[in-house]
């Protein structure tokens, strides 16, 4: 095939899975054997390997592509294990392993595209970059999710410097030290690098192959608060930029905790967006459906967007500072209400539409899953911004509350761009 626009998308699906699966795997809360997860690993390079086979067209040669693509990624983590624990430097056995992982991986996917009958029509570039913003999304979420464990596991500083680790380049750091604490910075750390390289790619893409103006614009931005994410989270361990590791020499910021925390969930909301407007449905959306009640619905999306931010600040200041909780409490109420609100409308009056019904109905069950959640992490902390040490169920419940706050937060925008997009007023309607 002359165009091979699936590489990328389909690389780094492959990637994020198998980062997903080596993340949960070897958190401390799980510590799953070895073999589970290599096994595991193995089992989604066969996956990706198979679905390109299926999907691209382009047979053996396509899944050794996309295999080899997805193991150069894996480099990224790979000098974990090829580090000797002492800090002696990169062990010989990488002259080895190196090439020895690009090629397991690439055989593994090579043959299981050669196996794969083709199931579905060649998917087409713009679907494979809509492919490659949901797989963006993805791995944001993971990187919430991930951060959102740093926090509740009281780890944020568990890592005393920035950019390194310990004084070892981050990607040569070794397995055998991430525990406990430095083991949720440390991997939080990575994920960050995986999601950097992942936005900055998809961005290079779009302005390549989208013609949009406004969406080379949007990507930009994703790239511009991406670095940023990554700049405040470094700079919220050492206050400023240095590559000394002496405790004397860092200043931890609490209030760039705040922004770093505030801004992640921002950003998925935005990875979101571009999701949104690269997908098949949106660029193939017929001329804007003339509703009566469209202002209206579009004004309360905006409001509830605007009031979900507010909310993710008030949640941060509560995680870190355990300031404003009364406020916290008393926005919630507010903020569920109108998800509801929003929800339903977009449920009941726009049956039949999607993905707006479909959003409407997700906006409630998580609007709801998010006030049980958040009284059962106000139960487990007490209100209290520091814990000690947290148990197994304060740390879940409290990532899962935050988590599921950037999740409303991203639902929100993209039903409020879905009304938009599909959506305009009935000019009869304002007479």
């Amino acid at each position: 095939m002359s165009e091979r626009g699936y590489v990328l998308p389909l690389g780094f699906a492959m990637t994020v899975s198998m980062w997903a699966l080596a993340y949960v795997f070897r958190l401390p809360l799980v510590a799953a054997p070895s073999w589970l997860l290599l096994i595991s690993m193995l089992a989604a390079v066969a996956f990706w390997g198979w679905f390109t086979g299926a999907r691209s067209g382009g047979g053996w040669l396509a899944g050794v592509l996309v295999g080899t693509t997805s193991a150069v990624l894996n480099m990224l983590i790979l000098g974990s294990l090829l580090t000797s624990a002492d800090g002696g430097g990169v062990v010989p056995s990488a002259l080895v392993w190196v090439p020895g992982s690009i090629v397991v991986v690439a055989l593994i996917a090579g043959v299981s595209a050669s196996v794969a009958g083709e199931i579905e029509p060649v998917a087409t570039p713009a679907a494979w970059t809509a492919l490659f913003s949901k797989v963006a999304v993805a791995a944001t979420f993971l990187l919430v999710v991930a951060g959102g464990l740093v926090t509740s596991a009281e780890a944020g500083l568990a890592v005393v410097d920035w950019p390194n680790t310990f004084g070892t380049n981050m990607f040569l750091f070794p397995l055998a030290r991430m525990t406990g604490g430095i083991y949720y910075e440390h991997a939080h750390r990575l994920f960050g690098a995986l999601v950097g390289l992942t936005t900055i790619v998809l961005a290079i893409r779009l302005w390549r192959r989208d013609e949009r103006t406004w969406v080379h614009r949007l990507a930009a931005a994703a790239v511009a608060l991406v670095v940023l994410q990554g700049a405040l989270g470094g700079l919220r361990v050492t206050g400023g930029f240095t590559l000394s590791t002496s405790h004397a020499d860092m200043a931890p910021n609490i209030v760039l905790a705040l922004a770093h925390g505030i801004l992640g969930q921002v950003f998925l909301a935005v990875m979101v967006a571009v999701a949104c407007v690269t997908s098949s449905r949106w660029l193939n959306a017929v001329a804007p459906e003339k509703r009566p009640t469209f202002t209206n619905d579009r004004n309360l999306q905006r409001w509830l967007v605007l009031a979900v931010v507010v909310q993710l600040v008030l949640g941060a200041a509560q995680r870190h500072l355990a300031a404003l909780l009364i406020v916290h409490i008393s926005l919630a109420a507010v903020v569920i209400l109108l998800a509801v609100m929003v929800g339903v409308r977009a449920w009941g009056m726009f049956r039949g539409v999607w993905p707006v019904e479909r959003l409407g109905k997700t906006l409630v069950v998580l609007a709801s899953l998010q006030g049980v959640l958040g009284i059962a992490a106000l139960a487990v902390t007490g209100g209290e911004a520091t814990v000690g040490s947290p148990t197994t169920v304060a740390v879940t419940i409290t990532t899962a509350h935050q988590a599921t706050g950037a999740v409303i937060l991203a639902i929100s925008v993209a039903l409020a761009l879905w009304t938009q997009r599909l959506f305009t007023q009935d000019p009869a309607a304002v007479r």
